[in-house]
């Protein structure tokens, strides 16, 4: 039981918004590629998680990562993975805004015939789910469930509607070198290590169901993310998929028109806007709880009110100055927050843990020796330098 409920609670924090913006970039490369390079992420981001896990066990029950940067990396690393904490979850938050308001405006318009556009717009996105988080986690678990449940129907729904439109043929192309332009949105895809110290805690950092959690709970993101891409790449011409890039847009707006069937669109608005919210929630709970802890805030009354400002406010600000930005936040937070928050992070406090302070590998061992960690740092490098290159 400790297992399917950890491997839940992984599933459910690594699934969300991110893939929405997978297709933007692996349709372009084919489906045999895109599915290649999504089990490479997998495989990156499982192996980092159990790194992650690793050197979480070293520490006390109760330890968060600030704690675990301040032992390992000193005072300024404490800083540097504060700031990496932040800015990781500052630019997912910035993505949900600019994919999910406009997915909000649309419902509004349909069901009230309310136009709201612009600033207007991401201040009532913002609004509505800052007060769920300011008012505590009875509304949030409450929403949380509801929205879930939503993004899980939706998403069967989309698959049963829509995969009697695929086009097989379309399957055929393939373009490899693309694929790994693929690698920065899939690392964001695949974030869930912020959950880890929390599982520890709530097993009693008992290791086997520990790692169990983490490999059955990224695998079915990995399922679920392959599904999608065979849906979208099956369905969607190339060029379409493009053009909802161009426009900073997830993929969901580009199911318009190609099946003849009006309601695979509006799930797929459905779905796009559980998937953006589920994940907000989750993202913005947990920056309320980073925040009161560094300022050393309560979390309650009117002081939670201004953490949940604190947490919306600059995103809100951001998507204004650009709202079609949601593929380059994706991209910039997998790019760079994900590759080394989630990435290199771990790598250096098991590479410290075990090679400078003499730590012994625990059975949840990411990978024996030095030669691993060196690998696996490369490929995140190499990723990072991607991301660059596709923002200069």
């Amino acid at each position: 039981m400790q297992v399917i409920s950890g491997s839940l609670l992984i599933a459910g924090t690594t699934v969300g918004a991110g893939m929405l913006g997978i297709p933007l970039l692996t349709s372009k490369a084919g489906l045999l590629p895109a599915f290649c390079i999504t089990i490479v992420a997998w495989v990156i981001m499982l192996w980092t998680g159990l790194l992650f896990l690793e050197a979480t066990l070293w520490m006390p029950l109760g330890t968060n990562l600030l704690s675990m940067s301040k032992r390992f990396f000193g005072k300024g690393g404490r800083i540097f993975s504060g700031f990496m904490f932040l800015f990781l979850y500052y630019c997912l938050l910035v993505a949900y805004f600019a994919a999910g308001a406009p997915l909000l405006g649309s419902a509004l318009h349909a069901l009230f015939d309310i136009q709201l556009h612009g600033a207007s717009l991401f201040a009532l996105f913002g609004t509505i789910f800052a007060l769920i988080i300011a008012l505590g986690a009875k509304w949030i678990d409450r929403s949380n469930l509801i929205l879930i449940t939503g993004m899980v129907l939706s998403y069967f729904l989309l698959i049963g509607m829509g995969a009697p439109h695929i086009n097989e043929k379309r399957m055929e192309f393939a373009d490899w070198p693309l694929a790994v332009f693929a690698l920065p949105i899939l690392f964001s895809a695949f974030g869930y290590h912020n959950i880890i110290p929390s599982l520890c805690n709530y097993f009693k950092k008992e290791k086997r169901p520990l790692k169990l959690s983490i490999i059955i709970g990224t695998t079915i993101p990995l399922i679920i993310y392959l599904a999608w891409q065979w849906l979208v790449i099956g369905i969607i011409p190339k060029e379409s998929v493009v053009s909802a890039l161009e426009q900073g847009r997830p993929v969901t707006f580009a199911l318009q028109g190609f099946t003849g069937n009006p309601w695979i669109f509006r799930i797929g608005q459905l779905f796009a806007f559980f998937a953006i919210v589920t994940s907000l929630l989750g993202i913005s709970f947990s920056m309320v709880d980073f925040f009161a802890d560094g300022l050393k805030m309560e979390r309650e009354g009117s002081k939670r009110f201004l953490l949940s400002l604190m947490t919306f406010f600059p995103p809100f600000l951001f998507v204004c100055l650009n709202p079609r930005i949601f593929d380059r936040a994706l991209g910039i937070a997998g790019g760079f927050g994900e590759g080394i928050l989630n990435g290199l992070i771990p790598i250096g406090l098991v590479w410290i843990g075990r090679y400078h302070k003499g730590l012994r590998p625990s059975e949840t061992d990411g990978g024996s020796g030095k030669m691993p960690l060196l690998f696996i740092a490369a490929i995140i490098v190499f990723v990072m330098v991607l991301e660059l290159i596709n923002l200069l």
